[in-house]
């Protein structure tokens, strides 16, 4: 019984730790070149980045590591934390290519990695949305993004200023289950290492269910 909360904390701590190295990799980058990479925004002043990630801005202190919520002064997740400073510490200056990409794609990624990111991030989209693609819309909607032309239903959020996701729904039928997909800008592969891309697709994917629940919860009201 006690093993998943041993996992758990072993794998914060594994987050804690990728944290704290990409943190000491910061220290030594040019932050105004980070911000050029990225698309974030920097104080100099106060040695502050202010990065979008999810449709909320988050705020980097590069003299001590901490990264927060701006609007609430929230502490980011470990997980967060590491994702954020993984983007900022690895993105190069590209443009967004214009082409889309699936994980399976992805050079070294899609074999490997491919049950794990299913699980993950395309699972629990078909789970949440299944028959609900207008709940799905608005939710896409709520996050900032922007309505697709995919699928049955398709949307783009961005996860950061630079690293726009594409989540696309297939609604199912008594013959054919319902299905999912997620597309990439080619970019994803300079700005982003493989194993964030999972993080970064999942996060999208459980922020766009939680961001459903008002709605959720009204439908059930109304029933």
């Amino acid at each position: 019984r006690r093993k998943p909360v041993v996992f758990e904390f072993n794998l914060e701590k594994g987050y804690e730790e990728s944290y704290r190295i990409a943190f000491e990799k910061l220290k030594g980058k040019d932050k105004k070149q980070v911000c050029l990479n990225t698309g974030a925004v920097y104080d100099d002043r106060n040695e502050i980045i202010c990065i979008n990630y999810l449709n909320d801005e988050y705020l980097v202190n590069c003299l001590d590591g901490s990264v927060t919520l701006k609007a609430s002064g929230k502490s980011a997740t470990a997980t967060e934390r590491a994702l954020i400073l993984h983007h900022l510490v690895e993105a190069e200056d590209v443009p967004l290519s214009g082409r889309l990409i699936s994980f399976k794609e992805i050079p070294g990624a899609g074999t490997i990695y491919y049950q794990t990111y299913y699980k993950r991030s395309i699972l629990p989209l078909v789970k949440s949305f299944s028959g609900r693609l207008e709940v799905f819309l608005k939710s896409v909607e709520r996050l900032g993004g922007v309505k697709e032309s995919y699928g049955h239903a398709s949307g783009t959020v961005r996860i950061f200023p630079r690293v726009p996701v594409t989540y696309v729904l297939w609604d199912g039928d008594d013959e054919v289950a319902p299905s999912g997909t997620i597309l990439f800008d080619e970019s994803v592969t300079a700005l982003l290492p493989a194993e964030d891309i999972i993080v970064a697709a999942s996060f999208g994917a459980y922020r766009l269910v939680k961001v459903a629940q008002p709605e959720a919860d009204g439908q059930k009201t109304k029933g």
